[in-house]
């Protein structure tokens, strides 16, 4: 059997794929389930690892676990499923290729816009607050806006960066901003990545270094910081640069590539893993712990007080408000085996245009990630606008949920 690499495409130079409509037959399940199997035997990063993923996942296939799965939807979360049980690799997964006739078009016009997220705040004097929404890709006018605005804070005592909904994204962007907080050359890691020699990963030296790597750092994390956002506090962390206040974050440290299968199937494959430079620790499934716990809505506020005071009272759990009226509904609705009472929710609480997707979405959930919701929500995050992020302990590991609200309906829900 041909191995994935081989026979795959990236991503970024699918544009001319054609738009089919999605459809799964018994025949491209199998193809891409082999192949699949062949690329762990094969071409998996962790080669022995990659062979017993191999062996479980062959058995499951010989068993019939996929072969009555005909909604492509289900086959594929049923899929990442016992991927990530069999891998604990939360990065590993298959998605449904779904092209936009538009996509060369809008990707053009997206690229051009595309920059970080950054809110600069002075919250007290000499202190202020960044937030990351994400780490792209470098580029020449990015480096000039990083560049202006950690020249902007060279006279600052403490900078509290707020990396709690950051979803992660690009590794050379994390050291580049990791740069300024050190006054020489620091080695952060080292990469290994599958069928290449190990290499070292080090700081660039800056102007702003001799200022800013006497500045008080803080770092701000939830159970969404993810990815390259874990990556950039622990290469901090470990050097004992930053102090972390927050969350545990979920533990998603591996790089990926994106490759289309069969027209089909997107695999996002991990092909690179790092390892600390001081303790050659890779977070992937560990995380980072917090030096102190704060629940998502209460870690700002904890952090400026230890930016003040250098101090601040420590906790040995997380706290989070009451269920709202809203999320109690929704656990009736999921947990009652009447569908009465389900369709009741969705026209009460969803958005007439998007009941449909919204009520394809939860039955997904429950029908492959758990049988009810009743006493496992474990931590809720309150956004703006009423949005919220529900994280709930399933038999197979935390799993979240995103609520989006337009005037208290729902218009849709993202699982992850």
């Amino acid at each position: 059997m041909k191995p994935i690499i081989k026979i795959s495409i990236l991503l970024i130079v699918t544009i001319n794929s054609a738009f089919c409509q999605v459809s799964l037959s018994q025949a491209q399940k199998n193809e891409f389930l082999n192949d699949l199997v062949s690329s762990f035997e094969n071409e998996f990063l962790w080669k022995e690892k990659g062979k017993q993923i191999a062996k479980k996942l062959d058995s499951k296939i010989k068993n019939g676990d996929y072969s009555n799965i005909n909604d492509p939807e289900i086959f594929v979360e049923t899929l990442n499923r016992d991927l990530y049980l069999l891998s604990n690799d939360l990065h590993l997964r298959v998605d449904l290729y779904k092209p936009d006739p538009d996509y060369s078009n809008s990707k053009k016009a997206s690229s051009s816009k595309e920059k970080p997220f950054i809110f600069k705040e002075l919250l007290s004097r000499g202190i202020y607050y960044l937030k990351f929404d994400s780490f792209p890709r470098m580029n020449e006018t990015l480096e000039k806006e990083i560049d202006d605005l950690m020249s902007s804070l060279v006279n600052s005592n403490t900078i509290i960066i707020d990396l709690r909904d950051n979803s992660g994204g690009s590794d050379e962007m994390i050291n580049h901003i990791a740069g300024y907080f050190f006054e020489g050359k620091k080695k952060l890691a080292t990469s290994y990545q599958w069928n290449s020699p190990p290499k070292e990963i080090w700081t660039r030296l800056k102007t702003q270094s001799k200022k800013l790597s006497k500045v008080k750092l803080i770092i701000l994390t939830s159970q969404s910081t993810f990815s390259a956002a874990e990556i950039f506090t622990q290469r901090l962390q470990g050097h004992h640069r930053a102090i972390v206040i927050g969350e545990k974050t979920p533990g998603a440290a591996h790089r990926t590539a994106t490759y289309l299968m069969n027209d089909i199937f997107l695999l996002n494959w991990p092909y690179e893993e790092s390892k600390h430079a001081k303790d050659e620790q890779n977070i992937e499934a560990i995380g980072i712990v917090p030096d102190y716990l704060a629940q998502y809505n209460k870690a700002k506020k904890v952090a400026l007080k230890f930016a003040k005071k250098g101090r601040v009272k420590t906790t040995k759990r997380i706290s989070f408000r009451r269920r709202s009226r809203l999320v109690k509904a929704l656990i009736k609705a999921l947990n009652s085996v009447s569908d009465t009472d389900y369709q009741n929710f969705i026209t009460t609480h969803v958005m007439s245009s998007h009941q449909d997707k919204v009520s394809r979405t939860l039955l997904k959930y429950k029908t492959v990630w758990n049988e009810n919701l009743n006493g496992k929500i474990i931590n809720i995050h309150h956004l703006p606008e009423n949005n919220m992020r529900l994280f709930i302990e399933t038999n197979f590991g935390i799993r979240q949920m995103k609520i989006m609200l337009n005037n208290n309906k729902i218009v849709a829900i993202r699982t992850r």
